[in-house]
């Protein structure tokens, strides 16, 4: 039983290790340490923090990634304020989703051994949101205005000698309304700490591309950036060394270089990989490129860095093109936060995302409107996901009063420089977007800046098409004048324009087209262009996964029938559309909601009825059911272009027995029969017309609900809804149940209320109350409701649907991490999970 056991729990640290991510490898090679523990931290706007001798020891202490927008908002709760909710958040508070910025400021000390004095010392920021100033040791390192993009700058100089503790100070600033949606605040990101020789590789001085592709071999070119820190000219020894996935040399270069001192050189070298593993959606095989600059005997510097091989074609006529294969884009787009822990990039939460898409049938994704987390496209590269890199969601015409539009023309070719030397090795990124929905005065202004953006992007990266995501309400003088906007574009983003797509391929034959923005309503439509015109490359819905911010977007509604409307964009004219944005803030608070309420998959990560449309055009599923909930007399719905009916894949309507109820079965097969308790209601043939649905009206009887599939009069697939009882126990399912005792790592336990059959009770929402043991900390919890403000991070919650979501992270020690439920009126329960070190 021992052995067992053991073998048991290999295999399951095994199954840890592969879900945890494989891009350690500046890690391993010594030189980059995680910077993200041991901060402390103060949610006030203060002096004299940034002082080495300022006296911290009240501030609470935190682990990066970390964001105080989402952590309790100071004071009592009140009807205007709930946790991080509050009515005062800026403008009507629906951007940001009712929560509140303002200025924070961390600290942290550490001290340089001996062995370490003498290097380079580099502080390497993901992202840190919205301004942020560092001190080091009391003197001001950099400044800086974009919350998305990753930034890093030398402090050698600043640093007190061995022995002696040095002090950080971050100050952030996240002020007015400068933002569409849930933006976060803080150090969100991951901070590390790069310890280098005089002589090395600087951070992103490692360029690899895969120009020529055979079956037999590849070409893999690289372009390198050896920096020289000392005054002396220096003389190295640079060994370029490709290993496959295993860690086997495939191919090896090397040559002498000569480093003039307080400069650099910059080195190109081709290294060919005979039966090279093609990276794919299938098979995301990576690469590692080592880079060992060598003096004599000695290493100075170890240099490493992941890479895929695999190539990209776009053509109108032959479509999207992955290593020589079709490819349909299965997009969605997507925001930067990660609900319950708000726009914290935690590793794992980073992954579980990325995995969520995977295994529902996306294969790309596009991320709005902002360059992601490394953690998020590393996990992409891992896990075979394409990506869309954007840079930014306004130019020089602002969409807020305080946003990045500010500082557009001044910064901007940094930024994107920025963005690009950080992701251009990461194979899941196959287009680099210059904006999206970009205000533009006029034709030639949008022109002007655009073209500045594309040719920058082209110089730093010719591998790569260049995008943009267009709506027409942005467009100066209409859309029939955009020939010019979307003439220095490589890959053209149409955000709600299907009808369009055929008119203008017409017009411009060689044009490539994708939907970068689409109706969840709509996606029949969208989704056969792709299928039908191999100039329509995918379609990206908005979105995949519900988010912060944008409050009720996707709002249904029932309204007297008489005011019944059918919903279409706004044509506005170019002077209303700069003050677009200014009107919306100008609308009623949507409090308490604080969800947009359009995804795919809810904060929870759990599907929507809308995702199970999706599931039958994707071939995911044969067949589905959703049900609609009864409409109240002389009612009418009315639902957003981004919402969805009122129904739901369940069969509990109690209260309204003998009552019609609109039942909707999605299926590619042309035929569907219904029943209820196994007697026939109806059957019906489908057309392209019916466009995979078939529409019943039932008489709600509680019991069981089945649509079967029939294909050539035989059945080939069945859903059934089956009426649920009382609540009567609690069941807990972990994604893992073995995490690394790492701060990084967490384990997503979901939260179901049964009857006694064990069938999800889908109507009766239940309070929580958690507890949490051992080995780490509750740090999200809450349910899909988008106005259930009171369980966000609480541990007394409501289920909805019934389900809810508790989140734990581990605190970096080995053993076990308890989490204890009290339901009321139900059995309490418990749920244990390991958590391991990993073996040296």
């Amino acid at each position: 039983m021992k052995t067992a056991n053991y073998i048991l729990k290999i295999a399951l640290f095994l199954i840890v290790i592969k879900s945890y991510g494989q891009h350690n490898t500046l890690a391993e090679s010594g030189r980059e340490r995680s910077f993200n523990s041991d901060w402390k931290f103060l949610r006030d706007s203060i002096s004299g923090a940034e002082l080495p001798d300022y006296n911290d020891a009240s501030w609470m202490q935190v682990t990066l990634p970390h964001d105080y927008s989402i952590m309790d908002f100071p004071g009592m709760e009140s009807s205007d304020q709930i946790g991080p909710f509050s009515k005062d958040a800026p403008g009507n508070g629906n951007s940001t989703g009712h929560t509140v910025g303002g200025t924070g400021w961390y600290r942290k000390s550490f001290t340089l051994n001996k062995a370490e004095e003498g290097k380079i010392a580099i502080l390497k920021f993901d992202g840190v949101y919205l301004e942020s100033e560092v001190w080091v040791n009391g003197k001001k390192a950099v400044e800086n205005v974009n919350g998305y993009t990753p930034f890093w700058f030398n402090i050698t100089e600043l640093l007190n000698k061995a022995g002696v503790p040095n002090v950080i100070a971050v100050k952030v600033e996240n002020n007015g309304r400068n933002s569409r949606w849930y933006s976060g605040s803080g150090i969100y990101r991951n901070v590390h700490l790069v310890l280098a020789p005089p002589v090395h590789v600087p951070v992103w001085g490692v360029a690899i591309t895969t120009p020529k592709i055979s079956e037999d071999s590849v070409h893999v070119a690289l372009a390198i950036t050896a920096q020289n820190n000392g005054s002396k000219d220096a003389t190295t020894q640079c060994t370029i060394t490709i290993k496959d996935k295993e860690g086997k040399i495939v191919g090896t270069t090397k040559e002498n270089i000569k480093v003039p001192g307080n400069s650099g050189i910059a080195i190109k070298k081709e290294i060919q990989v005979t039966r090279p593993t093609l990276w794919s959606l299938e098979n995301p095989y990576l690469y590692t490129a080592e880079v060992i600059l060598k003096s004599g005997k000695n290493v100075q510097d170890t240099y490493l860095e992941t890479f895929g091989i695999r190539s990209i074609e776009v053509t109108a006529d032959k479509g999207f093109l992955l290593n020589g294969k079709p490819v349909l884009l299965k997009g969605g787009c997507l925001h930067h936060d990660n609900g319950f822990l708000g726009a914290a990039a935690i590793e794992r939460a980073e992954i579980r995302k990325v995995e969520l898409m995977k295994a529902n049938g996306y294969n790309a994704i596009r991320c709005s409107h902002n360059p992601p987390s490394e953690a998020f496209l590393n996990a992409c590269d891992e896990l075979g996901m394409l990506v869309i890199d954007e840079f930014t969601d306004m130019w020089e015409s602002y969409k807020n009063p305080q946003d990045y539009s500010l500082h557009f023309k001044d910064h901007w070719k940094k930024d994107l420089t920025d963005m690009i030397l950080r992701d251009k090795n990461h194979p899941s990124v196959i287009m680099w977007s210059i904006g999206n929905e970009i205000p533009k005065e006029n034709v030639q202004e949008g022109v002007r800046i655009g073209k500045q953006l594309a040719e920058h992007v082209r110089q730093m990266d010719p591998s790569r098409a260049v995008t943009e995501a267009i709506n027409s309400i942005f467009t100066p003088d209409g859309w029939e004048n955009s020939a010019d906007i979307f003439g220095i574009l490589d890959v053209s983003g149409y955000n709600y324009q299907p009808e369009r797509y055929q008119v203008d391929h017409e017009k411009f034959a060689d044009r490539i087209m994708y939907g970068s923005e689409s109706f969840p309503l709509d996606a029949y439509d969208y989704w056969t262009a792709v299928e039908k015109y191999p100039y329509v490359i995918g379609d990206f819905v908005w979105t995949s996964m519900d988010y912060i911010g944008e409050v009720a977007l996707a709002h249904t509604k029932y309204v007297p029938e008489n005011e019944k409307a059918i919903f279409k964009l706004p044509d506005y004219s170019i002077p209303a559309t700069a003050k677009i944005f200014d009107m919306m803030e100008g609308m009623p608070s949507a409090w308490p909601n604080y969800v947009a309420w359009c995804g795919d998959f809810d904060l929870t990560g759990e599907k929507k009825p809308q995702m199970l449309y999706r599931d039958v055009l994707w071939d995911n599923s044969t067949i589905e059911i959703n049900v609609h909930e009864p409409i109240p007399a002389g009612m009418a719905e009315n639902v957003s272009g981004w919402g969805w009916p009122m129904e739901w894949p369940h069969w509990n309507w109690e209260g309204n027995e003998g009552t019609p109820l609109q039942v909707r079965v999605f299926t590619k097969a042309p035929m569907v029969k219904l029943l209820l308790n196994g007697k026939i209601i109806g059957e019906k043939s489908l057309t392209a017309d019916d466009k995979f649905m078939a529409v019943f009206e039932v008489p709600f009887e509680a019991g069981a609900l089945q649509a079967i599939a029939i294909e050539n009069g035989a059945e080939i697939a069945s859903k059934v809804l089956k009426t649920a009882g009382k609540p009567a126990t609690v069941r807990l399912t972990a994604d893992r149940n073995v995490i690394f005792a790492d701060p990084n790592d967490l384990s997503y336990v979901k939260i179901e209320v049964l009857d006694k059959n064990g069938l999800l009770v889908p109507t009766d929402d239940t309070y929580i109350t958690l507890s949490v043991a051992g080995k780490g900390t509750l740090v999200g919890s809450g349910s899909a409701d988008p106005s259930d403000m009171q369980s966000v991070n609480n541990t007394r919650i409501k289920t909805f649907k019934g389900k809810a979501l508790a989140i734990l992270r581990s605190n970096g020690n080995a053993g076990e991490l308890i989490l204890g439920v009290e339901a009321d009126g139900l059995p309490s329960e418990q749920l244990k999970i390991s958590t391991m070190a990993p073996s040296n």
